[in-house]
């Protein structure tokens, strides 16, 4: 929607700063500011319109496919039956038009504030002209292309925002696909072991290689953030599997897992405190470090800090870790947790979200062709009379775009580098949003490759887009500049 907002606005000026010569001639003969209002919101409204219906209608019938192969991937669900979703129809349709409204209200207004002789003049800033900066002893051609972006800064600067919002959206349809994959590798590399086994009843077995420990659900206090389940382990001093040294551990001190510090922002030494869920109970510890285990929500004390804490019998235990299958009778096994248990939730997500994933893609590069093709006309259309101008003096179309295409590759190659940086700045705070709204922790991860592989969508749809800038600027004939009027 900020996006919509933001090409709506950028079209509606651009369309006053072409008109302006009508506009100013409508003006002094007499047109209302009202008259004239609806005149050039009228048109908009209508193609807004026009487009949410169209976007309706495809929704519901050709794109709804897409999403009913994503509802179908996503665990054993019944037959779904097609809807009407007032929701989506605010969003898609009533929320557009108002945007449109109020934006082609507001700009269209405030420029109508102007004189008629502005517009005839083509002098819409309403501010006085500054003089022009003296420029350093380049050569002839890069003293033009600086002259070119220094004058046409405020262009840049939206075609730069513009490119942001395009490689947020990029970002977040690359980055997911590999993020959870790394997940389930985290998981597997860093699992306690292959087997947690917790009992109803203690039962002894046979295997030298099962370690018994304790376990207990408490869950955080309801705050900022909603209530989350939290495991309590008690492990033996020097265990085979948990990689703690809980002999170093002092009264009440535990160490938590990364996600649990992630999610919560707990830091060394804070205190945290635990409840029981289903009475009033609380306890309070203090976070000794951090164990990266990104499995679940858990806090690991010695099995003697256990027993103590929760008044427990010196022989008390709940399971075993085991990296063997134990031979125990299934009527003493209240749960069994594998790799294959601690890795479902990914799996799943990465199954009956990866087409959506691959559609936030295809979207968010149809939507920065969109952006850079509007913008970079737009710049175009605001250099006709220079360009024009420099027509009449001699110079060739191929001069031309050496000056105005290459001045623009340049801006557009230093947008990329910083709107894919600035985009994990903004994503990492949209991603903590996202996963604080949700049970559990995902940490924000970046694969390596996906910057590169940004950096050369972004280049390759403005390569095609160069060649279309190449064009109109052909198209520009010598006798717009004598048109204008000063």
């Amino acid at each position: 929607i900020v996006i919509m907002a933001f090409v709506f606005a950028v079209t509606t000026n651009n369309t006053i700063v072409k008109e302006a010569n009508v506009i100013g001639t409508l003006r002094a003969s007499g047109y209302t500011r009202g008259e004239l209002l609806r005149h050039y919101i009228l048109l908009p409204i209508i193609v807004t319109i026009f487009g949410a219906l169209i976007g309706n209608i495809l929704g519901y019938t050709v794109f709804k496919d897409i999403f009913v192969a994503t509802y179908y991937g996503s665990y054993s669900l019944p037959t779904y039956h097609t809807l009407w979703n007032a929701d989506a129809f605010l969003l898609t349709t009533v929320v557009p038009v108002i945007i449109m409204l109020v934006i082609n209200i507001v700009i269209i207004g405030c420029r109508l504030k102007l004189s008629p002789l502005k517009f005839l003049r083509r002098d819409l800033s309403g501010k006085q002209k500054k003089k022009a900066m003296r420029l350093p002893a380049f050569g002839f051609f890069n003293r033009f292309r600086l002259r070119i972006i220094i004058q046409n800064m405020p262009n840049y600067i939206t075609l730069f925002i513009g490119i942001l919002f395009a490689n947020v959206l990029l970002l977040f349809g690359i980055m997911l696909g590999p993020m959870l994959t790394h997940y389930q590798n985290e998981i597997t590399d860093k699992l306690i072991a292959k087997h947690q086994y917790v009992l109803k009843a203690l039962v002894d077995v046979d295997d030298n290689a099962a370690e018994k420990y304790c376990v207990k659900t408490l869950a955080t206090i309801e705050g900022r953030l909603k209530s989350e389940d939290v495991l309590v382990y008690g492990v033996k001093d020097n265990s085979i599997y948990a990689d703690i040294n809980t002999a170093s551990l002092k009264d009440n001190e535990v160490y938590i897992t990364n996600g649990y510090a992630d999610k919560f922002r707990i830091k060394k030494g804070d205190k945290i405190t635990l409840k029981e869920k289903y009475d009033d109970n609380e306890y309070e510890f203090t976070v000794k470090d951090m164990y990266d285990y990104p499995s679940s929500f858990a806090i690991f004390m010695s099995d003697a800090a256990f027993k103590n804490v929760f008044d427990k019998s010196e022989d008390y235990y709940s399971g075993y870790f085991s990296d063997n299958i134990l031979d125990i009778d299934e009527k003493y096994v209240a749960t069994q947790i594998t790799l294959d248990d601690l890795t479902k939730v990914s799996r799943q997500l990465d199954r009956s979200m990866g087409e959506t994933f691959n559609l936030v893609k295809i979207f968010a590069v149809v939507l920065f062709a969109v952006l850079m093709f509007l913008l970079t006309k737009l710049i175009v259309e605001k250099n006709t009379t220079s360009i024009s101008m420099v027509k009449i003096l001699g110079y060739s179309n191929r001069e031309i775009s050496r000056l105005y295409v290459t001045s623009t590759t340049i801006v557009v190659v230093l947008s990329v580098a910083l709107s894919i940086g600035l985009s994990v700045v903004i994503m990492n705070y949209l991603f903590r949003v996202f996963m604080e709204e949700m049970s559990g922790w995902i940490s924000c991860y970046y694969a390596p490759h996906i910057f590169p592989v940004m950096f050369i969508l972004n280049i390759t749809v403005y390569v095609v887009i160069s060649f279309f800038m190449m064009a109109k600027i052909k198209k520009i004939p010598m006798d717009e500049a004598l048109k204008t009027v000063e």
